[in-house]
């Protein structure tokens, strides 16, 4: 009976122990609360209101955000930075500042859609978008003022998770609100997992079962011209090599961490272009952060004795060379590979860019067509960075194409295209068939340099 007794006791007071505890730990957690609040109360009611920025255009591509606007200060001022802050802490954000004359400014974040505010190293917290002037009274004394921001863009809110490290991540919403009729740009930064139907990379392995692309002969040979067979060798399709390296790098990039979506994983599947997780959209249906498309070249010369070999990677317009150049030294390492000599197309060594041309645009299926001489030629690239990469396809090509439901998107993936090397230059193709780790390798190890740069 006694024993009995003593554990109720013992029952009884650790349950009283477990309730004092939660309730201390609900008295901090709330009390933290509150105490922010009003620091974040204190910090608002200090912003100035008699001016404002206008945003005139907002867009994340890849793990970048960028700005550009316009405003007007009241007065000069001798330093004028963009920032976010929570009033306490302050995130400086580079920007190009031009001075137009009246104390009117024109900014933007980057001139490149692949800079600007690094999204991924964001501390966790609430933040709003500022700027913020240095000026000195008559007495020598620092004064500093606050101007918040207002929407002039098309856009609202947007949502960003950032990329898996170490099994977490971080969920950015970046929402335009009102504190007392003072509009607002606020960042709220919280960790989380990835939701189901959220990725970090996708893989477009080109071509599927009904399309092979390229065709070549494992000994050299040129396969026929109607059928793509081989009369000696291997009949080797650009689709199932695409696929053998997209699966080897799909799987170091998850060894490595990453949640790694893929738009097809075996020789039978058949994949679409705009349809939903088609080669231009997976990657944003998925959220993710970079789009890998995975090719092989040919330069229709016969015989396997082409002079074109080595690896070209195309990217987007506007965009900053430095992973590219990344990527071109870790696969030609990795890969035992040149770069092509191609010069047609050529930015930097194996880096191209290719627009479309007048006499293209001419022969657009729709006109007047909504192409310029500024938009990128292959959709891998135009169509998955939607208003960062000037995206065409709104709807004015079906039935022969499907909409591109993120065309005038502004949270897109960072999209490349990679033509490996020629399978009509035979040296090329062996290398290709016996080095395919290397070339995953080579894109990987690239990523991750790239990110730790960042």
């Amino acid at each position: 009976m006694k024993k009995r007794k003593k554990l109720k006791r013992k029952i009884l007071s650790g349950f009283l122990t477990l309730c004092l505890t939660l309730f201390i730990i609900g008295i901090v957690y709330f009390g933290y609360k509150i105490l922010f609040k009003e620091k974040e109360k204190e910090f608002l009611e200090k912003i100035e209101t008699t001016a404002y920025i206008d945003i005139d255009k907002y867009a994340i591509y890849g793990i970048h955000m960028n700005l550009e606007g316009n405003f007007s200060l009241p007065e000069t001022s001798n330093e004028i930075t963009l920032l976010l802050t929570d009033g306490k802490t302050e995130i400086p954000i580079e920007w190009e500042l031009e001075e137009q004359g009246n104390n009117t400014y024109h900014f933007k974040t980057s001139e490149y859609i692949n800079e600007g505010l690094v999204l991924e190293d964001l501390p966790i917290g609430q933040y709003y978008l500022v700027i913020k002037t240095k000026n000195l009274d008559e007495e020598q004394q620092e004064i500093i003022k606050y101007y918040s921001v207002t929407n002039k863009s098309d856009y609202e809110n947007l949502e960003y998770y950032t990329l898996t490290k170490n099994h977490k991540n971080n969920k950015i919403d970046i929402e335009w609100n009102t504190y007392e009729e003072i509009p607002t740009l606020r960042f709220t930064i919280k960790e989380t997992t990835l939701p189901e139907d959220v990725y970090d990379i996708t893989i477009d392995p080109g071509h599927h079962a009904n399309d092979p692309g390229k065709t070549a002969c494992s000994d050299g040979s040129t396969p026929d011209d109607y059928y793509g067979y081989c009369y000696s060798g291997n009949t080797i399709t650009e689709a199932d090599t695409n696929l053998e390296v997209s699966l080897k790098l799909k799987e170091i990039l998850e060894n490595m961490g990453y949640k790694v979506a893929m738009t097809r994983e075996t020789k039978e599947d058949v994949v679409g272009i705009y349809e939903k997780n088609g080669s231009a959209t997976m990657a944003n249906d998925t959220h993710s952060k970079f789009n890998f498309a995975i090719h092989h070249n040919s330069s229709g010369i016969s015989g396997g004795v082409s002079y074109l070999k080595g690896m070209e990677l195309y990217i987007a317009n506007d965009t900053n060379l430095d992973f590219a150049k990344l990527l071109v030294e870790n696969i030609t390492k990795e890969a035992n590979t040149t770069t092509s000599p191609k010069e047609l197309y050529k930015v930097d060594d194996g880096i191209y860019q290719r627009f479309f041309t007048e006499e293209e645009i001419a022969k657009d299926d729709v006109q007047p067509s909504n192409k310029t001489t500024n938009t990128i030629y292959y959709y891998y690239i135009r169509e998955v960075g939607g208003v960062s990469t000037n995206a065409t396809n709104d709807g004015r090509y079906y039935p022969t194409y499907e909409k591109n439901e993120h065309y005038d998107s502004n949270n897109t993936a960072e999209s490349y295209l990679f033509e490996l090397g020629y399978m009509d230059n035979y040296q090329d193709l062996l290398n290709i068939l016996n080095n395919k780790d290397g070339y995953a390798e080579g894109i990987a190890e690239a990523l991750q340099k790239y990110l730790d740069q960042e």
